[in-house]
């Protein structure tokens, strides 16, 4: 009969299955695979380990697959010597951060769409809103339709919307 069956329970009180360990170095393993999705300016703004910073550098210098995969495996190893918690967080803030330009993208789109297609009360919200020109944006708006209609590429389109995605940027730093 072992010691465990003899009734000494109490040295396993608050310590986690090895099924609980197992799910633990899964999560980190996969937060480690999200960080290596991550562009190497985002990996510089979050403040990693070293040891961490270098096993995700390696890892995009391999090629061969079964390399990769051990190397992802060495990652959630170096991952369990650091705190996860910070980690999560700047992780959902630059998922957040995606979020919202991918959003702000979108509406900058609607925008442009709109202004080419002639809608008088989105120009005067945008001349209003970020202090723009009424006549080079419909001029731009005007030359982005003739060049949609003509089955031609949209140069003052992306004109139009590069003017609009400054404007929106130069409100968002006000901010």
């Amino acid at each position: 009969m072992t010691d465990f069956e003899r009734g000494n329970e109490e040295d396993w009180v608050g310590r986690p299955s090895k099924s609980q360990r197992k799910r633990d170095m899964v999560a980190l393993q996969e937060l480690g695979e999200s960080l290596i999705e991550l562009a190497p300016e985002q990996l510089g703004r979050l403040n990693l380990h070293e040891d961490l910073v270098e096993a995700i550098r390696f890892f995009h210098t391999l090629k061969d697959k079964e390399a990769r995969r051990r190397q992802q495996q060495f990652i959630g190893t170096v991952m369990r010597k650091i705190d996860p918690v910070p980690l999560r967080e700047a992780l959902e803030e630059l998922d957040q951060l995606r979020f919202q330009q991918a959003e702000a993208f979108h509406q900058i789109e609607i925008w442009r769409d709109a202004l080419v297609e002639g809608d008088a009360e989105v120009l005067t919200e945008l001349v209003g809103r970020f202090g723009l020109e009424p006549q080079q944006l419909r001029q731009l708006a005007r030359l982005a339709a003739a060049e949609k209609a003509a089955g031609k590429p949209s140069k003052n389109g992306r004109a139009l919307f590069r003017l609009l995605r400054q404007s929106f940027e130069r409100e968002q730093a006000l901010d």
